[in-house]
């Protein structure tokens, strides 16, 4: 739950946390606030242990998300409120040997509260995978982990970018460094990032980058690589659980989370997840995993109209231009009490990071990648985007955004544009608000995000990434437990790609088969089938019940509105932006988003 709000002009008490607040719509976060010459600050309430807020007479320091400490051990993870953590933070901090990219592991923001010189200084993670966002005018700064709080709490709530909006709407994501209002922006990843409000007018200097994802290869051969990945997801989780003795991770039929549960040490008591429409293949492939590897099984089923009831709670959760699909969790982190844990560990972006998901392939490609994956080497983001829904003057303000971030992202990445282009940074990618609603809920915490796989996976090439060979040979003796349990899609993790071939090519071809003769029905994956839900939706009622939001993008969509214009995924972002407009106007209306 934890989130900050910052203000160079000091408020009333109490109204930053009202703010926060607002992010809830049920049991919003203890929060506290700070107040001093150097502006307002609120804070709500850590959930990792041992990070609250730490103060002395000359520094407030104030960490979001549970990094890590790479130089000493993490038992107070395992303790009460307190702000052990952050005072260890602080005091490193203060030392000649402190270095941000070594130091702290995983997702985090810093906070550094300088009292005595009125001096801000906010930091982010390797890749801004908590992002932070900023409002800079002459005499005024202010700074928040969440949009649509921080525009409220510097006066920008009706300043609304329409032009990122039809960017999210039509790409699930707002080009870096924009964001839905227009005076706002996002800060950099692996940045240092300095302020100081007390100058006139008020300044902000160039942020220091800490560490940059340099394209250059850090390894002899695929083997080196290999092993450190192996070391590293394993030193991290070992950190995390030192002093832990029950811990929870997520499951499906895939290969990640079963090999996160092969890393847990053998003396924790562990307790698997996973969340199904109803029974069936991934949750029958889940039971055989579970007992693989020792795992207390929990299978809950989602309610009919999952994805559309949760639209509201989980868009003000993620905020304005973070698609809220990827809240999986939501409710049924309290159902399964997952706060309770002292860690959740999941087995996010490890796809996207190690296997080359985010690699270009053509279609050809794509249909052979059952059989072999390999990329074309120029990038494909630069083509210009298309849509008859919108007019064509916004869609060219977004292919110039788009030119304009491909720049920033050359600097680093010249020859792996299009992989690392929703990576760096992480509010790029579609699933990372996935990541932001579970980290307020519970303590979540992300092997494959950690510092060192994040440096390995910008120091290996992508065709050590493809057809699993830098991942296979690094987890597979964590593989072995499940060796004859198959993935979702029929496949064996444990199998080399070249083993896997015929395997690929038989499952295809019956799968094929048994849903053109009806032996296979239904749907057999984790996420749910979300486009059936739209089918049922009358989608000439949704615009007429949402006419005054429809005028606030007048200027934008192509008249008559088509909603069929659109895809089942643009849709959703469609109705989670119109929802959001609507909560601006402070009258909440629901009629669509409770399906039976």
């Amino acid at each position: 739950m934890s989130d900050f709000l910052y203000s160079s002009k000091i408020k009333k008490l109490g109204q930053l946390t009202g703010l926060i607040h607002d992010i809830y719509q049920d049991d919003p976060p203890e929060t506290t606030e700070f107040h001093g010459n150097w502006g307002s600050l609120a804070v709500s309430r850590n959930l990792y242990n041992g990070f609250q807020p730490f103060e002395n007479n000359e520094h407030l320091v104030v960490v979001i998300g549970g990094p890590v400490l790479t130089y000493q051990n993490n038992d107070f993870l395992t303790g009460d409120k307190s702000n052990v953590g952050s005072l260890s933070l602080y005091e490193r901090f203060n030392s000649e040997n402190f270095k941000w990219d070594e130091d702290l592991s995983g997702p985090f923001t810093v906070l550094i509260v300088d009292k005595l010189n009125s001096k801000i200084q906010c930091i982010t993670d390797l890749m801004l995978s908590i992002p932070v966002y900023k409002y800079v005018d002459k005499d005024l700064i202010a700074l928040g982990t969440h949009i649509d709080a921080l525009a409220k709490s510097c006066g920008q709530r009706d300043e609304i970018d329409k032009v990122s909006l039809t960017d999210f709407i039509l790409n699930g994501v707002i080009t870096f460094p924009y964001t839905a209002y227009k005076k706002l922006r996002q800060c950099y990843p692996a940045a240092i990032h300095e302020f100081d409000p007390n100058s006139k007018p008020v300044s902000e200097l160039a942020p220091e980058l800490y560490w940059e994802p340099m394209e250059k290869i850090d390894y002899k051969n695929i083997d080196e690589a290999a092993r450190d990945l192996r070391k590293a997801v394993s030193v991290y989780i070992s950190r995390v659980t030192e002093g832990m003795d029950k811990v929870a991770s997520f499951l499906s039929g895939g290969e990640d989370s079963r090999v996160v549960a092969g890393m847990l040490p053998n003396h924790l008591k562990k307790e698997a997840f996973v969340f199904l429409d109803y029974m069936n293949r991934e949750g029958k492939i889940a039971q055989k995993i579970s007992k693989a590897y020792d795992l207390q099984l929990n299978i809950m089923f989602r309610k009919p109209g999952y994805y559309l009831n949760i639209l509201p709670e989980a868009s003000d959760l993620v905020g304005s231009g973070q698609q809220y699909l990827n809240a999986h969790t939501l409710g049924f982190h309290k159902e399964c009490k997952l706060a309770e844990y002292d860690a959740v560990f999941g087995g996010f972006i490890a796809n996207a990071l190690l296997k080359g998901y985010d690699s270009r392939k053509n279609k050809l490609q794509k249909k052979l990648s059952a059989i072999y994956e390999f990329i074309t080497v120029e990038e494909g983001h630069s083509k210009p985007v298309q849509s008859d829904f919108f007019k064509k003057n916004v869609l060219l303000e977004i292919d110039r955004r788009r030119s304009e971030f491909l720049s920033y992202l050359r600097k680093f990445r010249n020859n792996s544009l299009h992989e690392w282009f929703h990576n760096w940074p992480r509010s790029m990618g579609q699933a990372n608000p996935g990541y932001l609603v579970n980290r307020r809920l519970f303590r979540i915490y992300e092997p494959f995000l950690s510092n060192e796989v994040i440096k390995l996976a910008a120091g290996t090439p992508m065709p050590w990434k493809l057809n699993r060979r830098l991942f296979h040979k690094a987890m597979r003796p964590y593989l072995k437990p499940a060796k004859w349990v198959p993935h979702g899609k029929g496949w064996l993790p444990y199998l080399s790609w070249w083993s896997n071939i015929p395997i690929r090519i038989f499952i295809s071809a019956c799968r094929r088969t048994g849903r053109l003769t009806g032996l296979i029905t239904g749907y057999h994956g984790s996420w749910g089938e979300r486009s059936r839900l739209l089918d049922s939706l009358n989608t000439e009622k949704i615009l007429s019940s949402f006419g005054f939001e429809m005028n606030a993008l007048e200027y934008v969509i192509q008249e008559p509105a088509d909603i069929d214009k659109l895809t089942r995924k643009q849709q959703f972002n469609l109705l989670q932006t119109l929802y959001l407009l609507n909560r601006k106007t402070g009258e909440k209306k629901e009629v669509f988003f409770h399906a039976d």
